[in-house]
């Protein structure tokens, strides 16, 4: 049924999605369920297109590969510790995501060239003792809640006692998990279920609906009541883009893999620092990494105004304004492509300006434009 390259492909394939489990020094254990559902599932696909051509048999070995094991059972014991301590989960889930791409193609595990160790960079597992009967109340627990994990097949363990994402299978779990808990619900699907780079073109056409949408998905930031607003929105903001960036919604379209270390975002967590609340560098138009950037200035619409547009949009060309003003853009040096956005931000009203900006090399004068494609 598959020729010789398309079984190299597709043991390749598998050795991606369901190898990585640790025995002892061993990484070599894989998940016997799911690689059972591929092998089945790509048989069944070939058996339903009949005799194919090479490429209709490799799209098969391809789409196969998908998320089995975890649909068997349930995650009630992870999802309960994540309500209680949805921003301390963010972290480590964000943490184990960074390192599994970090080490996903690379073929030496214990060093690399720059002598960068495991222990640098796995998320490392103190003993604990975890008894999984009593309710997850109190104070976040790191350890346990890593070891939940680890129990439950979401993590594997090495020699050293530090704890990594064993496989792609695993990876999308987490993906998952981590778009859940920024997000919400409706807008993880949402982003599960958009093309790629749907954020990213939308920037480009200096759209900001969807923007101002995944800005403000996060957990607390229309809620928001602590001193420094503005600059807690950008924390929270920065999540969803992390977010965002996991479901491929800021790759650019002509890649074939999303991944978060291609987004790198800052986020300003301390007012009187001189810079803005939030920036990225992504993709250009012209698919060159890093030379598009995009910087956010939060501002606050206080509860007396939630009903007057025309102060949301003064309060959002305030923020434009101050990001001119103060050269909040001089930290994208080298970016050849950059969206300013001002946001107006309230209780439950969010309202976006933008302007678009390009320039033909890394010193010239910044030229307004109305779009970049």
């Amino acid at each position: 049924m598959l020729n010789t390259e398309l079984r190299a492909i597709a043991l390749s394939t598998i050795e991606e999605w369901y190898d990585g489990y640790f025995i002892g020094r061993f990484r070599g254990k894989y998940n016997p369920w799911s690689v059972i559902s591929y092998v089945k599932k790509l048989y069944d696909s070939c058996v339903a297109s009949g005799p194919s051509s090479e490429a209709v048999v490799a799209k098969n070995v391809e789409s196969a590969a998908r998320v089995y094991w975890v649909r068997t059972g349930t995650t009630r014991l992870i999802d309960a510790y994540i309500k209680r301590h949805p921003a301390e989960v963010i972290s480590l889930a964000e943490q184990l995501i960074r390192e599994y791409e970090a080490f996903r193609y690379r073929p030496s595990e214990s060093q690399d060239s720059a002598g960068t160790s495991e222990s640098d960079l796995y998320v490392a597992l103190l003993p604990t003792s975890l008894d999984v009967s009593k309710p997850l109340d109190g104070q976040f627990d790191g350890t346990a809640f890593l070891s939940l994990c680890l129990y439950g097949g979401y993590l594997t363990c090495r020699v050293s006692g530090t704890v990594c994402i064993p496989n792609q299978e695993v990876f999308m779990v987490w993906r998952d998990l981590f778009g859940r808990t920024v997000t919400g619900e409706n807008m993880a699907t949402e982003l599960g279920q958009s093309p790629q780079g749907k954020l990213l073109i939308e920037l480009w056409h200096g759209r900001t609906d969807f923007l101002s949408t995944l800005a403000t998905s996060s957990h607390g930031v229309l809620t928001n009541h602590n001193k420094y607003r503005e600059k807690d929105y950008a924390n929270h903001a920065a999540n969803s883009f992390l977010a965002a960036a996991m479901f491929g919604s800021l790759t650019h379209p002509d890649k074939s893999v999303a991944e978060l270390s291609d987004v790198v975002v800052s986020r300003e967590s301390h007012a009187g620092q001189g810079r803005s609340d939030c920036a990225m560098r992504l993709y250009s138009s012209q698919n060159q990494p890093n030379k598009f950037g995009l910087i956010i200035e939060f501002k606050h619409i206080a509860k007396t105004r939630l009903q007057d547009t025309d102060y949301h949009e003064r309060r959002a060309v305030e923020g434009l304004d101050q990001i001119t003003s103060q050269q909040y853009h001089s930290t994208l040096a080298g970016c050849l492509e950059r969206m300013d956005v001002g946001m107006a931000v309230g209780s439950n009203v969010v309202y976006a300006k933008s302007r678009l900006y390009k320039r033909q090399t890394d010193e010239g004068a910044w030229e307004q434009v109305s779009s970049f494609v």
